[in-house]
């Protein structure tokens, strides 16, 4: 097989979707972590203190006081500042995971790009999702003779917060990829969560745990948390768009496919030796 073959022909010798099960998401994702371990610990560092910055000011102003009620109207403005300086982080770890480089130049071009179309995604989202969380709230508290029918309601609304959450996820990856219209960037992340249901659902419950287990031991946050959550769906998403035959750019297909197989032949020993298949 040519690897310099056109999409088009790609397409034709190969059985995209096989390229992009959940193994092939974990094992891309393990190796490209593993191969740029101690650089991405310095990046997540580096996001977890700007974050922590944005949280002790809030905390200082008494919007975060574990003394008082929270009031939602100040908390979202701090969410979405802490999304903002989280837009450029994230930018950089989508290059080291998907370009294996960065430029300042680049990086610089591109979040002149992408910023406010991330910014807008994640604050209409976050409302979307605050709003569902407190009708949950709301239903779960109503005192009405039939109980099954509050049931019921909590039920639609769980199931709404919980394919949006997933939507969430894959919109500042999609925007990164392809950098689309902002109308194009929300209709996209709803086609490739209702397209990749099981996956999908599987990377947010493996999320969840990673999250509790966070929770448990607070200092992973500072050494791995943002970054771990985050590529992990960056290169979900790649898969995805395998599973699509889209690819990104001028990079044709074949490339992803040779970086692939390379992927799929590492093994425990490239954990100690990573430098003999790289």
């Amino acid at each position: 097989m040519n690897l310099s073959s056109s999409p088009e022909a790609f397409s034709e010798e190969i059985d995209f979707s096989s390229y992009s099960r959940w193994q092939d998401i974990f094992r891309s994702w393990f190796w490209r972590y593993y191969d740029h371990l101690f650089q991405l610990i310095l990046y997540n560092f580096g996001w977890f203190s700007t974050c922590l910055g944005v949280g002790w000011l809030a905390s200082s102003l008494g919007i975060l006081s574990r003394n008082q009620q929270w009031n939602w109207f100040v908390i979202y403005p701090a969410f979405v500042l802490e999304c903002a300086i989280s837009v450029p982080w994230a930018l950089v770890i989508f290059k080291i995971f998907i370009e294996d480089n960065i430029t300042f130049s680049e990086l610089l071009a591109d979040l002149r790009l992408c910023f406010w179309k991330a910014l807008a995604s994640i604050a209409i989202s976050g409302l979307v999702l605050g709003l569902a969380l407190y009708n949950i709230s709301f239903y779960y508290r109503l005192q009405v003779s039939s109980r099954i029918w509050v049931f019921i309601l909590i039920g639609l609304v769980a199931t709404v917060f919980l394919y949006g959450l997933m939507m969430t996820f894959y919109q500042w990856p999609i925007l990164f990829f392809q950098k689309p219209p902002f109308g194009k960037l929300l209709y996209r992340s709803f086609l490739i969560t209702l397209g990749t249901g099981p996956s999908s659902l599987l990377l947010l419950f493996f999320s969840l745990l990673a999250v509790f287990f966070f929770v448990l031991v607070p200092f992973l946050w500072a050494l791995i948390g943002f970054v771990f959550l985050f590529s992990l769906y960056v290169v979900a998403l790649e898969k995805h768009f395998l599973r699509y035959k889209i690819t990104y750019g001028e990079k044709p297909a074949g490339d992803f496919i040779k970086l692939m197989d390379l992927e799929r032949q590492r093994g425990w020993r490239d954990i100690f030796k990573p430098w003999e298949t790289r």
